[in-house]
């Protein structure tokens, strides 16, 4: 029979019933790939296709990240999906 450690501490307090707020973590991508100057979009853009384009990254892999920068920004993962030639899943 395998045994396990008991802790020696002993956890007390009161269990409260609250809602935990959802998080959103595209948000703030999104909202750093719009304050760049188009530019600064437009070189951020040329590189995420340069590194996708990498014959490593499968066709899936390809999609589901740009299912991510669909919800980080719309028109981002739109342009990657032109530009790869990938149909975005969202």
């Amino acid at each position: 029979r395998e045994s396990f450690p008991v802790p020696s501490a002993i956890c007390s307090g009161k269990r409260e019933k609250c809602v935990i707020e959802k998080e959103n973590n595209f948000k703030q991508p999104g909202e750093r790939y719009r304050s760049w100057p188009p530019d600064r979009q437009e070189r951020s853009l040329n590189r995420l296709v340069g590194g996708f384009s990498e014959p490593r990254i499968t066709q899936e892999l390809r999609t589901i990240w740009i299912s991510y920068w669909i919800q980080c920004d719309k028109s981002l993962g739109q342009k990657l999906a032109t530009r790869l030639n990938v149909k975005p899943s969202i």
